[in-house]
């Protein structure tokens, strides 16, 4: 006889021995508690008074003969206990990885690998998905990144969190595996170039195949001759969403723009701020901040400084809207054309146009589109407002330097004075100045 769990001992000469055995392993099931992991609890029975601890959570667990009934936690909160150990190694500076199938976060040391967040990145997807965690401080990664479905990137802030691509001629993420790349977040860091005077790769690329469903919550992209997010020609990002976007010391003169879709394809991809301060340090020339070929995109707010030169560049068949569009440029090597530039037959929408610094010859231009030959339509002009006494528009607001179509008509919200027609086309009435549309009150 047992002295705590009162097991039966068969006496000598017992025939039927086996009886008491067999009452002692069936009580074992109760009395003998269960560890591992709480995602592993479903692969044991239930039964009525088994005990089952979590050793991963440190749930506590009772069976009542068809499920378990969680009875508490050990010691203090054991999520609480996880938090604040995976807070410590990222305050340590260790990239750690948590992963749906890994019982445990795992941590990379940076100091020992060149590519610290792309291990954590491989280790994180062979194991069921998850998220990559970036700790205080600068990361260096020689580059570049290349998340997979289902993965995380998320750091501490900004100004807290900063990975340092050190590979001049690699790119900072790229999305190009070969089956597409589904339902990535990045959030929380700065994506730092190798800046200097030489050419980098792209902060952001978008190649080979389509990327769905990106989240992209607060970004600083810092250090980039080039492009900082490009779509390459033959590849559509679907459904993705960017909420801040924060941008300084790049330099994309030599580039289509700051943002560029090459692409002409790729619906309801969706910007909320982009604030962009590029520099002309390096090329010598302004910067275009928006370029788009095809595809959709929409951006609330398009805010911008240092040698940023034409604002939006829309041609081909690409829907685009801005909601607002801020203009502030103060190192401009040269005045550009036009602030927003609208070619071709693609639908365009601007909300206004604030002007604060810089020289400009127009505010808008509506032109004619070389790349399909096409001249403007469908274009939705919104109001231009001054607000400094720096900001001068050299000629007019609009210059129509193609004959609109007027089966397409676009139409502007101001005065007729505010266009001058450069174009010896004809007058086709498409473009329509609404300021002496209706009666007035």
């Amino acid at each position: 006889m047992t002295d705590n769990h009162q097991y039966e001992t068969p006496p000598a000469g017992t025939l039927d021995w086996h009886l008491p055995l067999n009452r002692n392993f069936e009580r074992i099931d109760t009395d003998v508690e269960i560890r591992d992991t709480d995602a592993n609890r479903s692969n044991y029975t239930a039964k009525s008074g088994a005990k089952f601890l979590a050793t991963d959570t440190g749930n506590v667990y009772i069976g009542d003969g068809g499920s378990w009934a969680q009875l508490g936690t050990i010691g203090t909160d054991a999520a609480a206990v996880e938090g604040s150990g995976i807070t410590s190694l990222l305050l340590d500076g260790y990239v750690v990885a948590l992963a749906r199938n890994l019982s445990a976060p795992q941590s990379i040391d940076p100091a020992g690998t060149d590519t610290p967040i792309q291990d954590a990145l491989d280790l994180v997807a062979a194991n069921g998905g998850g998220e990559v965690r970036l700790p205080a401080g600068v990361v260096e990664e020689t580059g570049p990144i290349r998340p997979y479905e289902e993965t995380q990137i998320i750091g501490l802030g900004v100004e807290i969190t900063k990975i340092s691509i050190t590979d001049r001629d690699a790119d900072g993420i790229l999305f190009d595996r070969e089956s597409g790349v589904s339902r990535v977040a990045l959030d929380g860091f700065a994506l730092n170039g190798p800046a200097g005077t030489g050419p980098t790769g792209v902060a952001i690329h978008h190649t080979n195949r389509d990327t769905q469903d990106l989240k992209v919550g607060r970004l600083l992209l810092w250090g980039w001759n080039n492009s900082v997010y490009r779509v390459d020609e033959g590849v559509g990002p679907f459904q993705c969403r960017h909420d801040q976007l924060t941008i300084y010391e790049c330099d994309a003169g030599d580039q289509d723009g700051l943002f560029e879709f090459r692409s002409w394809y790729g619906p309801a991809n969706w910007f909320g701020t982009i604030a962009a301060y590029p520099s002309a340090n390096v090329s010598g020339q302004n910067t275009t901040v928006f370029f788009s070929r095809g595809g959709t995109q929409t951006v609330d707010y398009l805010t911008m400084g240092g040698s940023a030169g034409v604002a939006v560049d829309q041609t081909w068949d690409s829907v685009v809207e801005f909601g607002h569009v801020h203009w502030e440029p103060t190192t401009n090597p040269s005045n550009p054309s036009a602030i927003v530039r609208l070619r071709g037959h693609g639908t365009a929408l601007v909300g206004a146009v604030k002007h604060v610094t810089g020289t400009a010859d127009y505010v808008y231009e509506l032109g004619y589109d070389d790349y399909n030959g096409r001249g403007p339509a469908r274009k939705v002009l919104g109001p231009y407002i001054e607000l400094g006494a720096d900001a001068d528009i050299a000629s007019n607001v609009i210059n129509l330097s193609a004959p609109g179509d007027p089966s397409n008509p676009s139409l502007y919200q101001g005065s007729p004075d505010d266009v001058t027609v450069t174009h010896n086309d004809g007058n086709t009435g498409g473009l329509r100045a609404l300021g002496t549309a209706g009666t007035g009150f």
